[in-house]
């Protein structure tokens, strides 16, 4: 190898670039799907009426729990429960129809 020009330490140094070139094009890969994953969620979340968005947010997103929510809302908590679960099944659905939609055009 030393007599075409190339050292020991730069094919390694080579290897080494490589390997991060490699790990670099995979992580932007994961980062291009998380992003268009946070956008199909966006798009679900303001498929949403305002206030069914804002329990979505709280509920779903933050963790809150919905007897805080109802509490803050001074609302009644079987309301909320039901609603809840309502949201809940929109979300899904769209979510559903955009997976389906992402594997026919193969993400």
């Amino acid at each position: 190898m030393e007599k075409c020009g190339y050292k020991e330490e730069s094919y390694e140094e080579w290897k080494e670039n490589d390997m991060r070139a490699e790990l670099f094009a995979e992580s932007m890969e994961e980062l291009m799907e998380k992003k268009i994953l946070l956008d199909i969620l966006q798009e679900a979340l303001d498929s949403l009426r305002p206030e069914e968005k804002e329990l979505a947010v709280k509920v779903f997103g933050e963790e809150m729990p919905l007897i805080d929510f109802v509490n803050v809302k001074k609302r009644n908590p079987r309301t909320f429960s039901d609603h809840k679960r309502r949201i809940s099944s929109k979300l899904r659905h769209f979510l559903w129809n955009e997976v389906l939609i992402l594997k026919e055009n193969k993400f």
